[in-house]
């Protein structure tokens, strides 16, 4: 009961410390996107006075941008012209090409698109510029799999953290899976950019709880495979010396023709085939404790 009892107290204060920084996290991200959005009001506000100084006395020609992502900003060649969302933006007659990126600094896998743009003093022009949609998944913890699943199929792809690109919307849902946790499932947005960061509980408290053992584990016995292999190497030096000793008598034998010298050489070879056949035993031990172990 009292282990229950501050292992819940553990769990609190790490989901208190979590919502902490949480917190400030998500204080701090606010704190900078006003600063980004109060820098880029600025610069669209004064956006069409540059771009009709740029066009000389001949004045500016028009863009109408068709996109799929409004909130994008808009450049004539280097200029900041707007934003994708106006319905017409005054751009200098001489831009060679119009360039759309993402107004999010945190959207920086957004890439780039530019076309290029032909327009004289007065013209309209319109461009068309689609996006592919961006899927950033997150997991806490991370190394969790991601499928997509529309219509009772699921699609693996990949692990997170991952960025997803798909020329359409993702249709369906987005499940997030990892193994002793549970699986969470997010709808995945229209938006060109789409951000989700899946919080994923354990399946129970207790595996990431410490462990108390009421017994200790069972030991590994590793004198056996020292004795195993101590036997092998001792059986086979025992081995090699009655073989050179029966090959000495054999020799001594071929040169005399001393009958007597023939058992000496059988109980020679006899030691040598014993001490052999313990040798082979150590190691046949050692590798059978490594195969079981």
């Amino acid at each position: 009961m009292c282990m229950r009892t501050n292992r819940t107290r553990g769990t609190m204060r790490r989901k208190a410390s979590k919502s902490g920084r949480a917190g400030r996290a998500g204080r701090l991200l606010h704190v900078h996107r006003a600063l980004w959005g109060a820098l880029l009001c600025t610069a669209l506000a004064h956006a069409p006075a540059r771009a009709q100084e740029a066009g000389g006395g001949d004045g500016p020609a028009y863009v109408h941008i068709d996109t799929n992502f409004p909130e994008a900003l808009v450049f004539a060649d280097s200029l900041l012209v707007g934003g994708a969302s106006s319905m017409l933006l005054a751009v200098p007659a001489a831009s060679r090409s119009i360039r759309l990126t993402a107004p999010n600094p945190d959207a920086w896998s957004i890439a780039p698109i530019t076309r290029p743009l032909d327009v004289v003093a007065g013209d309209t022009a319109r461009v068309v510029m689609r996006f592919p949609y961006h899927y950033r998944i997150e997991s806490e913890p991370f190394g969790a799999d991601v499928l997509i699943e529309h219509l009772e199929q699921a699609r693996y792809i990949g692990v997170t953290p991952l960025l997803h690109r798909s020329e359409d919307p993702v249709e369906g849902s987005i499940l997030v899976r990892r193994r002793g946790y549970i699986s969470q499932s997010i709808q995945p947005g229209k938006a060109v950019w789409n951000r989700h960061v899946a919080h994923l509980e354990p399946i129970n408290e207790q595996d990431t709880a410490p462990q108390l053992y009421l017994s200790p584990p069972r030991a590994q016995r590793t004198w056996i495979d020292y004795a195993a292999l101590g036997t092998a190497l001792v059986s086979g030096a025992v081995a090699v010396h009655y073989k050179f000793k029966a090959d000495d008598l054999a020799d001594e034998y071929e040169r005399t023709r001393n009958e007597a010298l023939t058992p000496r050489i059988e109980t020679q070879d006899f030691r040598a085939a014993v001490a052999f056949g313990v040798m082979q035993g150590g190691v046949a031990v050692f590798a059978l404790r490594l195969v079981l172990r």
